[in-house]
């Protein structure tokens, strides 16, 4: 039997990465936030989750390497 594995996809959602950054904030909002986008946000797209973070009040950005 040659079955070929379903492609797969994952959609992240940037106004949902905002909603969550904007829940944290409020539930401490003296504290730091650090958003981490390790791995390029796990192939997702470092860059847009990490700016979408940021626009909805994370103060950091956490990585694994700089690259």
């Amino acid at each position: 039997m040659n079955e070929r594995a379903p492609r797969v996809y994952a959609e992240i959602d940037l106004d949902a990465v905002r909603e969550n950054v904007r829940a944290l904030r409020a539930r401490a909002p003296r504290a730091q936030l650090m958003a981490v986008v390790k791995a390029n946000a796990y192939g997702h797209g470092a860059v847009p989750c990490a700016r979408a973070a940021q626009e909805a009040g994370a103060t950091w950005l956490g990585t694994a390497t700089p690259e």
